[in-house]
């Protein structure tokens, strides 16, 4: 197993955390497998569910908007901002059959590209059949909440590396915040 030294702290929400994982989805493989990819829920559960137009969220829409600009992104997310636990899960369902390259892209696409509640487990588990994964497996996975303690095992070590809100990537004792580049991502990643 390679080893994966360097943590990137994201959620499915988190418009700058879409436009990282892009940048380390270009990557070389062997960049791509220094990086292990850590849920940080930005609302979780019980948190009330909000809106877009939430003033709480206003920072990180800016700064995603300024950045995608320049990438020719325009995002449309749906008005309900859902949580994210169950497309965590998912994401680790899929990584854990080893078919999770590709599938943070496509629940971050489905949910500000496109507009679908990822926070619905029919949705998640269209996104699994598409991208080639047992529906009927992913749906029992989702419903007996089988990698929830591991999603909230990331956030609690996000909490105790102060991590609040994502993106960030850690190393050590280093760290990245916000909106990176591959160019700076791969440099960080190799020093």
């Amino acid at each position: 197993m390679t080893l994966r030294d360097t943590l990137f702290f994201f959620d499915f929400i988190d418009p700058v955390s879409y436009l990282v994982a892009r940048e380390l989805e270009a990557l070389e493989a062997s960049d791509r497998a220094r990086v292990r990819w850590m849920a940080c829920e930005l609302r979780p559960p019980p948190t009330p569910m909000t809106s877009q137009d939430d003033p709480s969220l206003a920072s990180m829409w800016e700064d995603a908007r300024d950045a995608a600009a320049g990438l020719g992104i325009e995002f449309d997310p749906p008005s309900l901002v859902p949580w994210t636990r169950k497309a965590h899960e998912l994401l680790r369902h899929a990584e854990e059959g080893a078919r999770g390259e590709g599938m943070a892209l496509r629940i971050f696409e489905a949910y500000l590209l496109q507009g679908r509640d990822i926070g619905r487990v029919d949705v998640l588990v269209e996104l699994a059949r598409a991208k080639g994964l047992d529906p009927t497996e992913a749906k029992a996975v989702l419903d007996v909440d089988r990698f929830e303690s591991d999603v909230a095992a990331d956030k609690t070590h996000a909490d105790s590396l102060d991590v609040s809100v994502p993106p960030v990537m850690i190393r050590g004792d280093e760290r990245r915040e916000g909106f990176q580049d591959r160019h700076a991502i791969g440099t960080f990643l190799r020093t």
